[in-house]
């Protein structure tokens, strides 16, 4: 038998007991920060994914093709900068969202008394 194949032996009589919670304040630091880093991440995946497209396209002769009907001429400078302007208004619109939403939901929840969350023990 190895070390990690432990198995526990709980007793039958053991009952599920839900437990009642209420959520009455989101901490605003704590969701600020938390929503930088996600917005952090979703901008790093647009630009790379923007670049990635621009890259296929630019092999399959996309950018010709919009060159010679549109007159316009799409380089990697001009998608990276789209794409990192893009990024960076995500950023902040996200984080200063996050915020105000933190907010508003801990002044609702100081008149409301919170929103009640239940939890269980499925083992």
């Amino acid at each position: 038998m190895s070390i990690f194949s432990r198995s526990v032996r709980r007793s039958e009589s053991t009952a599920v007991k839900p437990v009642n919670l209420k959520l009455v304040k989101v901490n605003f630091w704590s969701a600020v920060k938390f929503a930088f880093i996600l917005t952090l991440a979703m901008g790093i995946g647009l630009v790379v994914a923007l670049t990635v497209v621009f890259m296929i396209m630019n092999v399959a002769g996309f950018s010709n093709l919009l060159k010679s009907f549109l007159q316009v001429d799409v380089t990697l400078p001009a998608v990276l900068s789209v794409a990192l302007s893009l990024a960076l208004f995500i950023i902040v619109v996200g984080t200063i969202l996050a915020g105000v939403w933190a907010a508003i939901f801990n002044v609702v929840a100081r008149i409301t008394g919170g929103v009640s969350v239940g939890f269980t023990n499925n083992n």
